[in-house]
């Protein structure tokens, strides 16, 4: 499987989602359960191209 550009944007974002969290500069996680299953289908999506 090949880490391509939408992949690492969605995990950035979704890495920074959780950083700004757990460091208080969010009172909730913004869109967790959206970038979750973005970078799970798009995951998915990789793996049937192959």
């Amino acid at each position: 499987m090949k880490l391509d550009l939408p992949l690492l944007i969605i995990g950035l974002l979704l890495i920074a989602s959780v950083a700004a969290y757990a460091t208080g500069r969010l009172s909730y996680p913004v869109g967790l359960l959206v970038l979750s299953l973005l970078f799970i289908g798009r995951l998915m999506q990789l793996a049937q191209r192959d």
